[in-house]
């Protein structure tokens, strides 16, 4: 009796089957069609850099980057590893410091990061960085608007939202960490 009690402790106390465990190597009805070749997904940089340049003024951005497309040069460092809040404050930086981008950029990885290239330029990093901040989530909320919309019948439609003032028009880093 005893040895009964305890094969039945025993079988209620036991991890589930082997076969009961999903493994993520399953077959489904559709595993032997062709599938759509898979693409890399570059239209978040695209999009966050299209809405960025909404955000600043022209003027501002032709000088900071010294190009007629600024869209394409903000996506370029994106896709160099440089995060969407320091490109926003270091776009700021440059600005305030009339330092081109490109020079800020080379000189990111020997500053140690952006805290050391704003002390090389002798800039309040900190009060940079939250400006950067509140640049990056504008330009955040708008990035949907620049995403392509498979609703149009037809070939894709890009949105976008004419006819709106930037959020930033002059750049001061002390203005903006004032405005709070």
């Amino acid at each position: 009796m005893r040895s009964l009690v305890f094969l039945c402790l025993l079988a209620a106390a036991g991890s589930p089957a082997g076969a009961q465990v999903f493994l993520g190597a399953e077959l489904g009805p559709d595993a032997f069609m062709r599938a759509e070749e898979a693409m890399a997904d570059n239209l978040a940089e695209e999009s966050f850099a299209w809405a960025l340049s909404v955000e600043v003024s022209s003027g501002a951005l032709y000088s900071v980057f010294a190009s007629t497309s600024p869209e394409v040069e903000i996506t370029k460092y994106l896709r160099t590893g440089i995060y969407r809040q320091e490109l926003a404050a270091m776009l700021l930086l440059s600005s305030e410091k009339n330092v081109p981008f490109r020079q800020l950029a080379g000189e990111l990885p020997k500053a140690g990061g952006f805290a050391g290239l704003a002390a090389r330029y002798k800039a309040d990093a900190m009060a940079l960085f939250a400006a950067g901040g509140r640049l990056k989530e504008a330009a955040d909320a708008r990035v949907p608007l620049f995403l392509i919309s498979s609703t149009a019948a037809g070939d894709n439609v890009f949105l976008s939202a004419a006819g709106e003032a930037p959020a930033v028009s002059s750049f001061s880093a002390a203005g903006q960490a004032g405005k709070r």
